[in-house]
């Protein structure tokens, strides 16, 4: 009987840690446009949203993202382990200013997306999504409400 409560004990965290299209990690969702663009953005502005992020997803709508919001402005990371939809990454200033973008390959732990300059806020979006759309440097994503970050 105990080693059936412990099997049960770690697939329970096991699920919980690995979120499915059918599971994700609960997220607020808020809108949001860049330009003439509007996006229906998620909000991973705690330890645990931004860490889970887009993991396992297996698609993302047209118009839709993931906005991490950090306490402060730093200089940021991304990786895209367990990421299965190829993105773009865009960096944000303080201001909401768009810094600089990066084209992420899927599901892979070799290539690091580093800021180059101090950055508070990064979208994710499909692959291509800023230069579909024509959107670059110094763009201002404008959000429906103030979002801050939940540490």
């Amino acid at each position: 009987m105990l080693r059936r409560v412990v099997i049960l004990f770690i697939f329970g965290l096991f699920y919980q840690c690995s979120p499915t299209d059918s599971a994700p990690v609960q997220t607020e969702t808020i809108f949001g446009s860049i330009g003439d663009r509007s996006l229906k953005l998620e909000v991973a502005n705690n330890p645990s949203t931004r860490a889970v992020g887009l993991m396992h997803r297996t698609r993302l709508g047209e118009d839709e993202g993931m906005l991490f919001v950090f306490p402060k402005e730093e200089y940021l990371s991304f990786w895209m382990k367990n990421t299965l939809i190829p993105l773009t990454l865009g960096y944000f200033s303080e201001d909401m200013r768009l810094l600089e973008t990066h084209d992420m390959t899927p599901n892979q732990t070799k290539e690091v997306y580093n800021s180059m300059k101090p950055a508070k806020y990064a979208l994710e979006v499909n692959l291509g999504w800023f230069a579909k759309n024509k959107i670059g440097k110094d763009a201002v994503l404008l959000l429906e409400k103030k979002i801050s970050a939940r540490d």
